[in-house]
């Protein structure tokens, strides 16, 4: 089992469901990535975006789906995420629209993280790399060879 003071990576991920029309394709394998111990929710954060380009955070309960309860999420809104994010996701959605914002801790490493430093080392590092980063690299690779 995994130490308790050593986390995973964290990420983050947004979400645009386009006219504010949210469903529950995602939100059921989101739900079995947790309850498998994947993933941690470490925040999730529903952005209203309105007509007047106003914005505003609302609990996952507002959508009431016919076929799944997204009021098992309203505990995931940490507030993690500050103002700031907040209006940056909001300049990339539509006006009417709604995004979910997940920041998530992936836990399938720290078993691995977890021996490393059982046996003497040290996690001096971590860090993300942006799909943009990802694909600049193998173009860049792909030149080389």
């Amino acid at each position: 089992m995994a130490s308790q003071d050593q986390f995973g990576p964290i990420e983050y991920v947004a979400v645009e469901f386009p006219d504010g029309t949210v469903t529950a394709d995602g939100f059921e394998q989101l739900l079995e990535t947790v309850d498998n111990g994947t993933i941690r929710i470490l925040d999730l954060e529903f952005v209203v975006k309105a007509a007047d380009n106003s914005l505003r955070v609302v609990p996952a309960s507002t959508f009431d789906l016919a076929d799944f309860d997204l009021s098992q999420f309203d505990g995931a809104a940490s507030g993690l995420l500050d103002a700031g994010d907040i209006a940056a996701v909001g300049e990339d959605i539509a006006a009417g629209s709604v995004a979910a914002v997940l920041v998530y801790e992936e836990l399938a490493v720290l078993p691995v993280l977890d021996a490393w430093v059982r046996s003497g080392a040290r996690v001096i590092t971590k860090g993300h790399i942006s799909l943009d980063e990802l694909e600049s690299a193998l173009n860049e690779t792909e030149n080389n060879e």
